[in-house]
């Protein structure tokens, strides 16, 4: 019982450890986690001269990616370029900004710095409210 306790113990060390240094791996190659949402994006690569904007990231068979446009585009999304980057089209856009789901929809300021974003489908009560944080700077 004694050495079953033991090999418990190590076992959970082994894991911890694997699990320390699997995280200073993909930190030290400058891994991005799975589904974030980028901090920034660049509007210049984007094609946009001027912000705010919203800037949705799509795929071409992605079913949801014509709802995320259609939100950022519709009312609430009213008056801010929309610009949309297609994977096939873009994909070193994608890769640069860290993108790996999609849609991913986010809401830059002038200076690119994203101020709220979605993967999936788009939350319009929030989009509201960050377009009107980034309109009233």
């Amino acid at each position: 019982m004694e050495r079953l306790a033991i090999a418990a113990v190590l076992v959970v060390i082994a894991l911890a450890v694997a699990f320390v240094a699997q995280r200073r791996r993909s930190a030290a190659a400058g891994g991005v986690p799975h589904s974030s949402v980028p901090a920034s994006v660049d509007l210049g690569s984007l094609g946009i001269d001027a912000g705010p904007a919203i800037v949705v990231f799509t795929e071409e068979t992605c079913r949801t990616c014509a709802a995320a446009i259609a939100a950022a585009r519709g009312p609430a999304g009213a008056g801010l370029p929309v610009t949309e980057v297609p994977f096939a089209a873009e994909r070193e856009l994608h890769r640069r900004h860290g993108i790996d789901t999609v849609p991913t929809t986010v809401v830059a300021d002038p200076d690119g710095n994203v101020v709220d974003g979605w993967i999936g489908r788009v939350e319009l009560s929030s989009l509201a409210a960050a377009l009107a944080q980034v309109r009233n700077r």
